[in-house]
């Protein structure tokens, strides 16, 4: 037997283990088994070095600096950072694949917030084994999913956002001075359509979709577009984001960042200079305009009382 059909074997052989791991976490469909058993090996590989070899065991880089400090303008993404959409795009793609005729198909298991629709369209085929309607590809099932999500931001009767955004968008502009801009991977018209009933198009001194650019979120383009428009350098940008992807695009274009975490995403797999993660708006405005001093001071209280650790003063020192 062969040096490469011993490779082989050990390869497939460390792919079915893997699919059995993945089947005692959770169920996929059989038409991802092969490629579960092909690729499993290969992004065990990625892990071992990433977070074993490299010893890459967490984003945040720069926690200790002042976060405003040469800040010139802040971005902040749309779905699931300042809108909590994800359900409701689930539902669009739901009511989409039933209009199509493709029937209640699987689409939890593989759905990641962030993701172009084109490439969530793909993955479903993949994973849920239909074909595409006649005349119809991922492309055209993404635009009927983003007028289904127009049709439904139209006919609500009131747009809820994430708590404190509005108080954060109003210190950041108006007692910082700080420029806003709104880049998100969704559409022109899905932006327009949640802004308007929102009443907050008004706060962004630019809205940049993704219906203006050839290459979405993880790459970097958007970001930097946003920068170029706004005439402000990458470095003295501060990005919001919610999702891996765009956690990604910030990291690579070299920009601060800090996550509205709202998922069960672990928090290594972000990438970049990273804040701090929290679950919404609400006092981020007295937190990132504390000094780096402060904020750690507040950081020791904080789990000082969450041990029930009680301050004491201290004994007066006698002269001998």
């Amino acid at each position: 037997m062969s040096l490469l059909q011993i490779f082989l074997i050990v390869y497939l052989a460390a792919g079915v283990v893997y699919v059995g791991f993945v089947l005692s976490q959770r169920s996929f469909s059989i038409f991802m088994l092969p490629i579960n058993i092909l690729g499993g090996p290969l992004l065990a590989l990625h892990y071992f070095i990433k977070y074993f070899l490299k010893k890459d065991a967490g984003p945040a880089k720069i926690r200790h600096k002042d976060i405003l400090k040469g800040k010139k303008a802040v971005f902040f993404d749309l779905d699931g950072t300042i809108w909590d959409s994800d359900m409701l795009w689930v539902e669009a793609i739901e009511k989409v694949a039933v209009d199509n005729g493709l029937g209640k198909i699987d689409i939890r298991s593989t759905y990641m917030p962030g993701t172009e629709l084109v490439k969530i369209w793909k993955v479903l085929r993949a994973y849920n084994g239909f074909k595409f309607p006649d005349k119809k590809d991922p492309r055209t099932l993404a635009r009927e999913t983003e007028a289904r999500m127009v049709e439904r931001i139209n006919s609500s009767e009131n747009i809820e956002l994430i708590e404190g955004f509005r108080d954060i968008a109003f210190f950041l502009k108006e007692e910082k001075g700080l420029k806003l801009g709104l880049v998100t991977n969704s559409s022109k018209e899905v932006a327009g359509a949640l802004t308007q009933k929102a009443g907050i198009s008004y706060m962004f001194d630019l809205i940049l979709t993704g219906s203006e650019i050839s290459k979405k979120k993880p790459s970097p383009k958007m970001f930097f577009k946003a920068a170029r428009k706004l005439r402000v350098p990458p470095k003295n940008v501060l990005v919001f984001e919610d999702s891996l992807s765009g956690s990604k695009a910030a990291w690579r274009a070299g920009m601060d960042q800090i996550i509205i975490w709202r998922t069960d995403i672990p928090q290594v797999d972000y990438h970049g200079n990273i804040y701090g993660f929290y679950p919404d708006f609400e006092s981020l405005d007295k937190i990132i305009s504390a000094s780096s001093h402060q904020r750690v001071l507040e950081g020791i209280k904080h789990f000082r009382e969450s041990k029930g650790i009680l301050d004491t003063p201290e004994e007066p020192q006698v002269n001998q």
